[in-house]
């Protein structure tokens, strides 16, 4: 999990591709912290589960949950959490 998860230049790869198709960027430090938290979801559930279709929902366990936290703090405090798909939530 540290390599594929929590690994910055892991992260950073992907966050430089996505932004590359969806063209975002970040513009504070906030930003940064945010796409990484996204980047280690996205890497967790995609190394437990496979590519899931947009309708495809997993919760991430609280102990990656806070592990990711840890290591990508948000500097306000506030997380987003799960926000459920249309479809079936395992």
């Amino acid at each position: 999990m540290t390599l594929s998860v929590l690994d910055r230049m892991t992260l950073y790869s992907q966050q430089q591709y996505r932004q590359d198709v969806f063209s975002f960027y970040a513009e504070t430090l906030e930003d940064v912290y945010k796409l990484f938290r996204h980047a280690a979801y996205r890497q967790f559930t995609i190394l437990m589960h496979g590519k899931l279709t947009a309708r495809d929902r997993r919760t991430v366990p609280a102990c990656c949950v806070k592990l990711i936290r840890e290591k990508f703090l948000s500097l306000s405090g506030q997380y987003t959490g799960f926000i459920p798909g249309e479809g079936p939530v395992f």
